[in-house]
Protein backbone atom coordinates (compact mmCIF):
# COMPACT_ATOMS: atom_id res chain seq x y z
CA UNK A 1 0.00 0.00 0.00
CA UNK A 2 2.64 2.53 0.91
CA UNK A 3 4.92 1.69 -1.85
CA UNK A 4 1.78 2.37 -4.40
CA UNK A 5 1.39 5.86 -2.64
CA UNK A 6 4.84 6.42 -2.85
CA UNK A 7 4.68 6.11 -6.63
CA UNK A 8 1.64 7.95 -7.07
CA UNK A 9 3.48 10.99 -5.25
CA UNK A 10 6.80 10.21 -7.25
CA UNK A 11 4.94 10.53 -10.32
CA UNK A 12 2.81 13.37 -10.12
CA UNK A 13 5.94 15.11 -9.05
CA UNK A 14 7.80 14.06 -12.43
CA UNK A 15 4.09 14.64 -14.08
CA UNK A 16 5.07 18.66 -13.15
CA UNK A 17 3.96 19.68 -10.30
CA UNK A 18 5.72 22.78 -9.53
CA UNK A 19 3.49 24.60 -7.30
CA UNK A 20 2.84 25.31 -3.54
CA UNK A 21 -0.87 24.09 -4.65
CA UNK A 22 0.74 21.06 -5.85
CA UNK A 23 2.32 20.44 -2.32
CA UNK A 24 -1.46 19.95 -0.58
CA UNK A 25 -1.85 15.67 -0.80
CA UNK A 26 1.84 15.03 -2.13
CA UNK A 27 3.17 14.68 1.07
CA UNK A 28 -0.46 13.66 2.55
CA UNK A 29 -0.82 10.86 0.75
CA UNK A 30 2.83 9.36 0.88
CA UNK A 31 2.79 10.00 5.16
CA UNK A 32 -0.26 6.95 5.07
CA UNK A 33 -2.65 6.93 8.12
CA UNK A 34 -1.24 7.45 11.47
CA UNK A 35 -2.08 8.04 15.14
CA UNK A 36 -1.26 11.30 16.64
CA UNK A 37 -0.89 15.33 15.79
CA UNK A 38 -1.61 16.11 12.48
CA UNK A 39 0.04 18.30 10.32
CA UNK A 40 -0.23 19.84 6.89
CA UNK A 41 2.38 21.73 4.89
CA UNK A 42 0.82 25.06 4.04
CA UNK A 43 4.20 26.15 1.99
CA UNK A 44 7.64 25.74 0.64
CA UNK A 45 9.40 29.13 -0.20
CA UNK A 46 12.31 29.61 -2.17
CA UNK A 47 13.18 26.73 -4.37
CA UNK A 48 13.15 26.61 -8.13
CA UNK A 49 10.18 24.21 -9.67
CA UNK A 50 12.28 21.23 -10.07
CA UNK A 51 14.04 21.53 -6.92
CA UNK A 52 10.48 22.26 -5.09
CA UNK A 53 8.83 18.93 -6.54
CA UNK A 54 12.20 16.66 -5.69
CA UNK A 55 12.27 18.18 -2.05
CA UNK A 56 8.86 17.51 -1.83
CA UNK A 57 9.04 13.87 -3.01
CA UNK A 58 11.88 13.51 -0.61
CA UNK A 59 9.92 14.69 2.52
CA UNK A 60 7.02 12.57 1.40
CA UNK A 61 9.37 9.40 1.88
CA UNK A 62 10.56 10.59 5.33
CA UNK A 63 7.18 11.55 6.21
CA UNK A 64 5.90 8.03 5.31
CA UNK A 65 9.28 6.25 7.30
CA UNK A 66 8.04 8.04 10.50
CA UNK A 67 4.46 8.01 10.00
CA UNK A 68 4.37 12.13 10.45
CA UNK A 69 0.27 12.30 10.48
CA UNK A 70 0.06 14.87 7.49
CA UNK A 71 -3.07 16.12 6.31
CA UNK A 72 -4.70 18.03 2.88
CA UNK A 73 -4.26 21.30 3.75
CA UNK A 74 -7.80 21.89 3.80
CA UNK A 75 -8.01 19.65 6.38
CA UNK A 76 -8.60 20.30 9.88
CA UNK A 77 -4.86 19.85 11.49
CA UNK A 78 -3.28 20.20 14.78
CA UNK A 79 0.14 22.10 13.11
CA UNK A 80 0.51 23.91 10.10
CA UNK A 81 3.88 24.02 8.37
CA UNK A 82 5.61 26.94 6.37
CA UNK A 83 8.81 26.19 5.06
CA UNK A 84 11.73 28.44 3.47
CA UNK A 85 14.51 27.07 1.69
CA UNK A 86 17.37 29.38 0.17
CA UNK A 87 20.68 29.13 -2.06
CA UNK A 88 23.38 31.08 -1.22
CA UNK A 89 27.06 31.24 -3.48
CA UNK A 90 29.74 32.54 -2.07
CA UNK A 91 33.46 31.75 -3.49
CA UNK A 92 32.05 28.79 -5.46
CA UNK A 93 30.98 27.45 -2.27
CA UNK A 94 26.85 26.87 -1.77
CA UNK A 95 25.25 26.76 1.27
CA UNK A 96 21.20 25.45 1.29
CA UNK A 97 19.41 27.28 4.41
CA UNK A 98 16.33 25.69 5.25
CA UNK A 99 13.85 26.60 8.29
CA UNK A 100 10.65 25.00 9.07
CA UNK A 101 8.19 26.76 11.13
CA UNK A 102 5.67 25.03 12.95
CA UNK A 103 2.21 27.06 13.85
CA UNK A 104 -0.83 25.84 16.27
CA UNK A 105 -4.13 25.51 15.44
CA UNK A 106 -4.83 29.19 16.29
CA UNK A 107 -1.85 29.81 14.02
CA UNK A 108 0.27 30.83 16.40
CA UNK A 109 4.16 29.71 15.81
CA UNK A 110 5.11 27.26 18.45
CA UNK A 111 8.28 26.22 16.92
CA UNK A 112 10.86 26.91 14.42
CA UNK A 113 13.50 24.55 13.45
CA UNK A 114 15.60 24.47 10.30
CA UNK A 115 19.73 24.05 9.29
CA UNK A 116 21.87 24.54 6.55
CA UNK A 117 23.33 21.91 4.20
CA UNK A 118 27.05 23.35 2.77
CA UNK A 119 27.53 21.69 -0.74
CA UNK A 120 31.43 21.71 -2.22
CA UNK A 121 31.83 21.62 -6.20
CA UNK A 122 32.29 24.96 -7.57
CA UNK A 123 28.69 26.51 -8.69
CA UNK A 124 27.51 29.88 -10.04
CA UNK A 125 24.04 28.89 -9.26
CA UNK A 126 23.59 27.70 -5.87
CA UNK A 127 20.05 25.77 -7.02
CA UNK A 128 22.40 23.10 -9.03
CA UNK A 129 24.11 22.32 -6.13
CA UNK A 130 20.80 20.68 -4.84
CA UNK A 131 20.90 17.43 -5.92
CA UNK A 132 19.05 14.45 -4.59
CA UNK A 133 21.59 13.64 -1.67
CA UNK A 134 21.31 17.17 0.04
CA UNK A 135 17.19 17.20 -0.17
CA UNK A 136 16.92 13.98 1.54
CA UNK A 137 19.59 15.38 3.99
CA UNK A 138 17.32 18.24 4.41
CA UNK A 139 14.04 16.47 4.16
CA UNK A 140 15.21 13.88 6.45
CA UNK A 141 16.23 16.76 9.16
CA UNK A 142 13.47 18.17 9.03
CA UNK A 143 11.24 15.46 9.52
CA UNK A 144 12.98 14.20 12.27
CA UNK A 145 12.54 17.44 14.35
CA UNK A 146 8.93 17.30 13.60
CA UNK A 147 8.50 14.08 14.23
CA UNK A 148 10.29 14.46 17.57
CA UNK A 149 8.31 17.83 18.18
CA UNK A 150 5.03 15.83 17.68
CA UNK A 151 5.71 13.05 19.90
CA UNK A 152 6.72 15.59 22.97
CA UNK A 153 3.40 16.03 24.33
CA UNK A 154 2.78 19.96 25.51
CA UNK A 155 3.13 21.23 28.56
CA UNK A 156 -0.28 21.89 29.99
CA UNK A 157 -1.59 25.46 30.73
CA UNK A 158 -1.62 26.40 34.26
CA UNK A 159 -5.31 25.90 35.17
CA UNK A 160 -5.09 27.76 38.34
CA UNK A 161 -2.16 30.20 39.50
CA UNK A 162 -0.15 28.28 42.64
CA UNK A 163 -1.52 29.40 46.26
CA UNK A 164 1.29 29.33 48.70
CA UNK A 165 0.90 29.86 52.82
CA UNK A 166 3.19 32.55 53.69
CA UNK A 167 4.44 32.92 57.75
CA UNK A 168 4.37 35.93 59.09
CA UNK A 169 5.17 37.78 62.72
CA UNK A 170 5.35 35.27 65.21
CA UNK A 171 1.50 34.25 65.91
CA UNK A 172 -0.19 35.76 63.30
CA UNK A 173 -2.76 33.87 60.64
CA UNK A 174 -0.27 32.43 57.74
CA UNK A 175 -1.86 34.80 54.92
CA UNK A 176 -2.50 32.99 51.18
CA UNK A 177 -0.35 34.59 48.14
CA UNK A 178 -1.30 34.09 44.91
CA UNK A 179 1.20 33.43 42.22
CA UNK A 180 1.04 34.53 38.84
CA UNK A 181 2.10 32.82 36.09
CA UNK A 182 4.77 34.18 33.51
CA UNK A 183 3.59 34.87 30.22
Amino acid sequence: MFAMLTAAVLSAAVGGCSSNAQLDGQIAAAAGVSSGPTVTFESIDGPPAEVFDRLVSAMADEAGTRQVAVVSRNARADYRVRGYLTAAVSRGQVSLAWVWDVYDANRRRVQRFGGEEAVGGNHRDGWSAADHAVLRRIARAGMERLDAFLRTPPRPAPSEPARTAVASAAGETPRTATLAARP
